[in-house]
């Protein structure tokens, strides 16, 4: 959604070429008949990799150990991750000295796993304003996302993450100079870059969606149905989904005097671990689903029990704009421009966070307040128009 709109608005702009990234060959996204295509000029497609399957996994053994080796015979900062491709393969590839010899007023990269691409095309001599949105910041991500394993006595991957923080501040530390606008998605996370780099034009770009066409009063099913949106894959959703199965519905089973469920949708890496939740009757796994808007539809409340990651929670927002009151954790609402008690409510104590939620289960007045006011600061400062208000309110003399 964050790409999209921004191409959209800058559509408004420049004539837009776009460069689509995949993984590999078989995996690569193909932009057709698709509502991205009719708003670019031209569409090319690269890989980041040759390879897949065992080939990419010793690649990525191989290229690790030797990062490692090298801190430690030489102390050098290490900064391999498999994200950012293969610079060699990507050197070879024929796409970006084509690209790199046409005139472009701006380049801009999308997420820094992408700055490998943007590296080479400098070197090929693509003279240009070179801008990064890095949408959240990596190393504080991983950092999070680390200390939330810590606290689950996952010592492993907390170590893991911990040392991709530090790899990964390496590469903001190397690459960051290199631009001439970065793009954050929160002030909180523009503030975090700023300091680090006090010389750069920082600009926060907030996480936007689309508002639906007018708003609802909020209505209370027979079931009370709380609605979690959120792919498994990414463990500061599947930590919340458990936070909230182990310390939050103990609480309502034993307060509430209706009865209530979550639904909780969004990819699920596999059945094991929806077996976990065995014990939890009222959480039910819908997996994805084709159309959210029928999810938010049918929900009395969204909650985000949210305890690590980065970034902004664009489920939030998408709440706010269909009208959903929300219960989440401070970190789950992290770096949008809210306040507690009158946009949704926040929690961090499972006692107290399920009181929020028995609350707006039980004082519909209270939902119907929170819904209205926050659907009010989505269209103000979070609907799609705000993507354009950012990239036009810099005074830097583009060409156009």
């Amino acid at each position: 959604m964050r790409p999209y709109y921004q191409i959209v608005d800058l559509r408004r702009i420049y004539s837009i070429h776009l460069l689509v990234v995949g993984s590999i060959p078989e995996r690569l996204p193909r932009v057709t008949n698709t509502h991205i295509e009719r708003h670019c000029d031209t569409i090319d497609y690269i890989c980041l990799y040759p390879y897949s399957g065992w080939k990419l996994s010793l690649w990525h053994r191989y290229l690790s150990f030797i990062d490692r080796l090298k801190h430690f015979i030489k102390g050098d900062d290490r900064n391999f991750v498999a994200d950012l491709g293969d610079s060699n393969y990507l050197r070879r590839n024929k796409a970006l000295p084509m690209i790199a010899r046409m005139k472009y007023d701006r380049v801009h990269v999308f997420r820094l796993y992408l700055n490998s691409i943007a590296e080479i095309l400098k070197n090929l001599g693509l003279d240009s304003f070179y801008s990064i949105d890095i949408d959240d910041i990596e190393s504080e991500a991983r950092k999070s996302i680390s200390g939330l394993y810590y606290r689950n006595g996952d010592f492993i991957k907390a170590s893991k993450l911990n040392n991709e923080s530090i790899i990964f501040f390496n590469i903001e530390t190397k690459s960051m100079p290199g631009y001439d606008q970065i793009f954050t998605s929160s002030a909180i996370d523009r503030d975090i870059i700023q300091n680090r780099f006090p010389n750069k034009v920082i600009t926060a770009l907030p996480n936007v969606v689309p508002i639906t066409k007018s708003a609802k009063n909020h209505r209370v099913n027979r079931v009370f149905t709380m609605l979690f949106v959120g792919t498994m894959g990414y463990y500061p959703n599947a930590d919340a989904v458990r936070f909230f199965a182990e310390h939050i519905a103990p609480v309502l089973r034993e307060k509430s005097r209706r009865p209530w469920h979550l639904r909780v949708v969004g990819a699920v890496p596999d059945q094991t671990w929806i077996r976990r939740f065995a014990n939890h009757p009222e959480i039910n796994f819908a997996g994805w689903v084709e159309d959210l808007e029928l999810e938010y539809d049918e929900a009395d409340i969204v909650v985000t029990p949210i305890r690590g990651g980065g970034g902004t929670r664009i489920k939030i927002l998408e709440a706010f704009a269909y009208g959903i009151p929300v219960v989440s954790t401070v970190k789950g609402a992290e770096g949008l421009d809210i306040e507690n008690g009158v946009h949704l409510l926040m929690e961090d104590d499972p006692r107290r966070f399920a009181s929020a939620c028995l609350q707006l289960m039980n004082d519909q007045e209270m939902a119907d307040a929170l819904s209205r006011q926050a659907l009010d600061l989505v269209k103000t400062q979070y609907g799609p128009q705000a993507v354009y208000s950012a990239w036009t309110g810099q005074s830097l003399g583009l060409v156009t």
